[in-house]
């Protein structure tokens, strides 16, 4: 059995807010590919993300997902930056 991974958890008046450490790719993708069911089943998700660029900016944005594919293309943007800030540490 592998060794427990770290998950926090944040409940605030309407959200539900999930922490993961970005060293954990395979949960991160596993969350990801949760999403994806949800939106195979006809759901939709407006989706606010936010990380810190090499410079230091904070780059925020909203995205509108209506398509199994369209979670595919996030996972994949997801890695890319999930990769930059492990070597950026």
């Amino acid at each position: 059995m592998k060794e427990p991974r770290d998950v926090g958890i944040a409940i605030h008046d309407r959200f539900f807010t999930l922490d993961v450490g970005i060293e954990d790719e395979d949960l991160v993708m596993s969350i990801l590919a949760g999403l994806a069911l949800y939106v195979r089943k006809g759901n939709s998700l407006k989706v606010r993300e936010s990380y810190v660029t090499f410079s230091g900016s904070q780059e925020i944005m909203t995205k509108f997902i209506s398509k199994p594919e369209q979670v595919g293309e996030w996972g994949k943007e997801t890695k890319q930056i999930l990769s930059a800030l492990k070597k950026k540490r």
